[in-house]
């Protein structure tokens, strides 16, 4: 009966873990691509800011 407790209570930490961490990467790849965009928008503002001058 304790076996099968603990089997069970494994068997959802494992799969909450999973989900939890299937959420933290998509935010981390979210973030990463949100801050590639913002450096390249910046370098473009700076090239646009030299040509004007």
């Amino acid at each position: 009966m304790l076996f099968s407790y603990l089997i069970g209570v494994l068997s959802g930490v494992i799969i909450a873990s999973f989900f939890i961490g299937k959420e933290l990467y998509k935010y981390y790849v979210k973030n990463k691509i949100q801050s590639t965009q913002l450096e390249q928008l910046k370098q473009n503002k700076k090239i646009d800011e030299e040509e004007n001058e």
